[in-house]
């Protein structure tokens, strides 16, 4: 079974737009997974694919919703009726130790008598990771600062970042009190 859009349109380079669309759900850093509210698959994108698999032990069933995402969807079912078409709830899961956030909302299609279930699944890691490289820029920091700083964001202790880089825990403090120096000049020449 396959969502249509709204309605197809052409863009101004007279391309289909369920093409663009397509390309545009693919490309997303969240995972994008419709699913049927007697909760089966009906549409996963990679990233879907890729944490589904994930939580499902490293193996790809195809068309099966994992359990934690299920008990999620059955929660959202049991707690908000169809009449809150803006209800959505939000939950996180750990596998792995690797953290996920679940959003789940309603979703459906104009034209179509179908009430379908959109969840959003958001690798919290990776989220963390992007912010932390974006941070890197905007702070301007050395490589070794950023190898510093982004070890920082992924949780580890001083101790352990020392010990990742095969640097002394005065080195990593060093580090950190630049890095923390550059944050409040950048936020010093905002305001």
């Amino acid at each position: 079974m396959r969502v249509q859009p709204n309605a197809i349109a052409t863009t101004p380079l007279g391309t289909n737009n369920d093409a663009l669309l397509q390309t545009i759900i693919e490309s997303l850093v969240d995972g994008i997974l419709l699913v049927t509210v007697q909760g089966r698959w009906v549409y996963g994108n990679y990233n879907a694919q890729r944490i589904c698999q994930q939580l499902n032990s490293g193996k790809f069933i195809s068309d099966y919703v994992p359990t934690a995402i299920r008990r999620v969807c059955q929660t959202f079912l049991h707690y908000c009726s169809q009449r809150s078409p803006n209800a959505q709830l939000e939950a996180e899961t750990a596998f792995n130790q690797v953290h996920y956030r679940v959003r789940v909302r309603w979703f459906q299609p104009e034209e179509q008598n179908l009430s379908l279930l959109l969840v959003t699944l958001e690798d919290c890691n990776q989220a963390a990771r992007n912010r932390a490289i974006a941070e890197v820029q905007q702070f301007n920091l050395t490589e070794r600062q950023a190898d510093v700083w982004l070890l920082y964001r992924a949780g580890y202790t001083y101790q352990e970042i020392a010990t990742q880089l095969f640097v002394t825990i005065n080195t990593v403090k060093r580090h950190m009190k630049n890095i923390y120096a550059k944050q409040r000049s950048r936020n010093g020449q905002q305001y």
